[in-house]
């Protein structure tokens, strides 16, 4: 494995943004955490942040393999998955240290979600093989999982020792196919918000919707939080203490803040190192609250520089559990 690390710092990035009447203004700084190579089928998608500072990368196919990254930059292989299709994409770790990963493989002998432990053993969560494109993970305080079926357009729910079932389908999380993979690409990154309630991106669907969770565990009326062609490609979700929202928008190599009244705010762009970022994860150990990291999946860029990166985004991200 021939991984490169990086230090260094990009010049701020500087943006106005107006809103109704007033003007907000705000400096995003990123930088490299560690960078991939390429031409070993080296393309990073998913990521996850426990409590002690080490990110767990997803590796799709050809490698389809999760990676721990510890503070100092050392990379180790955790787990490896023998399928095909995408292999493992979104993760999620719980309260406990446990982790979680979405694998696409499109066969319902191997798809669907997995516990991974530390010494590399997989199992399957029962009834996720019905989920037929596993992609996105977020972890409710009770150990309930919700996971995205980017294809069926809608989120399976499992909870604790039980099966997973379809907790919401909706047209707002369907794709449209415009994406050409001969297949929809719809409801993808999700995360649980303050208010008790899920934040979806549809990635063909160029939107972002939020599905309130009812107090006896049921969904509420999905509902657009915000849409545009800002969103065309919209991946990973990531939420702060504060309830706005930040998506990677893939198509676009852009990193967008949604706040709760639905405003957009371009964060970065390429020209600050975004490379189709796909997953994002907000450091959960001390110190790294305030940090955003960002995969560089960049497997169908014509200039791909497959990387983690990370972001001082001036908020700190919600606590696991």
């Amino acid at each position: 494995m021939r991984t490169t690390i990086v230090r260094f710092s990009v010049a701020l990035l500087s943006f106005v943004l107006v809103l109704g009447t007033g003007t907000a203004q705000a400096s995003v700084q990123i930088r490299t955490v560690v960078s991939f190579d390429p031409a070993e089928g080296s393309f990073p998608e998913g990521v996850a942040a426990d409590v002690r500072g080490d990110l767990y990368v997803s590796r799709t196919g050809p490698l389809n393999e999760i990676l721990r990254v510890t503070p100092d930059g050392t990379t180790s292989v955790v787990a490896h998955f023998d399928v095909g299709g995408f292999g493992p994409l979104g993760m999620a770790v719980d309260s406990s240290g446990r982790l979680y990963a979405a694998v696409a493989s499109f066969d319902p002998a191997t798809r669907g979600i997995y516990r991974v432990w530390p010494d590399g053993r997989t199992a399957r969560l029962p009834g996720t093989q019905r989920i037929l494109f596993p992609n996105g993970l977020t972890i409710d305080h009770d150990g309930t999982i919700y996971a995205t079926d980017t294809i069926r357009g809608a989120v399976f729910r499992i909870l604790p020792g039980g099966r997973a079932k379809v907790w919401v389908k909706s047209p707002l999380l369907l794709g449209n196919g415009s994406f050409g993979f001969g297949f929809p690409i719809g409801a993808n990154g999700v995360e649980i918000s303050p208010a008790r309630e899920l934040v979806v991106s549809n990635t063909e669907g160029a939107s972002v919707v939020t599905v309130g969770i009812a107090r006896d565990g049921s969904p509420r009326t999905p509902q657009v939080l915000a849409e545009g062609p800002e969103l065309f490609g919209a991946d990973g979700v990531a939420l702060d203490v504060f309830g706005r929202t930040y998506v990677a928008v893939n198509m676009q190599d852009t990193l967008l803040r949604i706040d709760r009244n639905g405003s957009v705010t371009t964060l970065a762009t390429a020209a600050d190192g975004l490379n189709s970022p796909a997953s994002l994860s907000f450091g959960t150990s001390h110190g790294q609250r305030m940090e955003l990291f960002i995969t560089n999946f960049a497997m169908f860029s014509s200039t791909p520089h497959p990387a983690v990166l990370e972001a001082e985004v001036g908020a700190p991200g919600l606590p696991v559990g």
